[in-house]
């Protein structure tokens, strides 16, 4: 059986067009594709792992406007228990704008998080027993800061495994760096947290001393098309990317994420559960959307065995 995962993160409602180019400031684009769905950095990491045969809990907050329809019916489509899906009369359920480049498949992303921003301290005790209960705490940036914060100390209290998404990047404490045991920001998140610039292998591997040197067990930094730069204080590796047909990288890096911490709760080291993280992310670009582009488990363990064996 593999080790149980919580997850506390965001849940947003993605509104996605598709346009012929990223609009510079000022100019507004006209496109035929419109759609609107499942989305949140939480949320998006959490159905991954789900998909991926993870053993997982969200905790997320919603509000009680149109928009939290679509995260209702996502929950419950994906399996996951409503225990835990928080329902906020105060706020709104939040959204994501997001426009995608139909030639090159890259991004441009506003969020408004809404309700989960407003984890409150009932929420968190209702969750302490499920942190409590698990083998691996994830979490991301996309929440109210003080309740990451809560979270991860009673993660770190009772020695969980903890893996720290850093997206959407913003300053965070070293108290905070230092308690967790895996780190894994891309590479613009890497270059503002460390203060290194980080562009290739060798500024990624000063990055990744940079954490270590705030108190971080292992260091991952995903470096786009270069692939991914691994560093676990002994040993340093880089897993290449998979050549797949891109067209959307809308959620890679959730995706990523979510393989990632599905494969550690499998027992697998961390070059191989980067490996899995790395088909699991490629697999993604190659539909549309965030959540719904997630994978199942075949078509991981197809590209795997197809990629790397």
């Amino acid at each position: 059986m593999p080790n149980k995962i919580t997850c506390l993160g965001s849940f947003v409602v993605d509104l996605t067009c598709r346009v012929e180019h990223l609009p510079l400031p000022g100019e507004s684009i006209v496109t035929d594709y419109f759609k609107m769905g499942p989305g949140g950095k939480g949320s998006n990491q959490a159905v991954a792992a789900k998909r991926a045969g993870a053993d997982i809990v969200l905790m997320t907050k919603i509000g009680t406007d149109i928009l939290s329809t679509v995260a209702l019916e996502s929950f419950k489509k994906e399996g996951f228990d409503d225990k835990f899906i928080i329902i906020d009369d105060a706020n709104f359920t939040g959204i994501a704008l997001i426009n995608v480049d139909k030639n090159t498949g890259q991004n441009s992303i506003a969020v408004a998080p809404g309700a989960c921003e407003h984890i409150n301290d009932n929420d968190i005790n209702l969750l302490k027993p499920q942190i409590e209960a698990s083998d691996i705490f994830l979490t991301q940036l996309e929440v109210n800061m003080d309740a990451i914060e809560k979270c991860i100390n009673i993660a770190y209290e009772n020695k969980k495994m903890i893996v720290l998404n850093t997206a959407p990047v913003r300053q965070i404490s070293d108290d905070l760096i230092s308690k967790a045991t895996i780190i894994t920001p891309n590479e613009i998140e890497a270059s503002i947290l460390t203060n290194v610039e980080v562009t290739d292998i060798d500024s990624a591997r000063k990055a990744a001393h940079v954490f270590f040197d705030k108190g971080v067990e292992n260091a991952i930094i995903t470096l786009g098309k270069k692939g991914s730069y691994i560093n676990d204080k002994k040993t340093e590796a880089i897993i290449e990317p998979i050549d797949v047909k891109t067209i959307d990288t809308t959620g890679a890096g959730d995706a990523f994420t979510g393989g990632l911490v599905t494969a550690l709760a499998e027992g697998l080291s961390l070059y191989k559960a980067v490996e899995f993280a790395t088909a699991t992310a490629s697999l993604s670009t190659t539909k549309f959307g965030t959540a719904p582009s997630m994978p199942y488990r075949k078509e991981i363990d197809d590209l795997i065995k197809k990629t790397y064996v």
